[in-house]
């Protein structure tokens, strides 16, 4: 069985991440647009947002 090394693994974790945000650019930045300017209320205005942006990125 072959593991990864830490410093593997956090590169590894580093080029899914920004790939996953390149993939799903667009509906991270209709996220951020419901999400500016506030602060409890993000919790159930921007809630379709969130879905939507986990599911693209979980595809990934």
């Amino acid at each position: 069985m072959n593991s990864l090394s830490r410093r593997e693994e956090e590169t590894l974790l580093k080029a899914t991440k920004a790939n996953a945000l390149r993939e799903c650019d667009v509906l991270v930045k209709a996220f951020a647009a419901c999400a500016s300017g506030r602060t409890v209320s993000v919790a159930w205005e921007c809630r379709g947002q969130l879905k939507e942006v986990q599911e693209c990125m979980i595809q990934l």
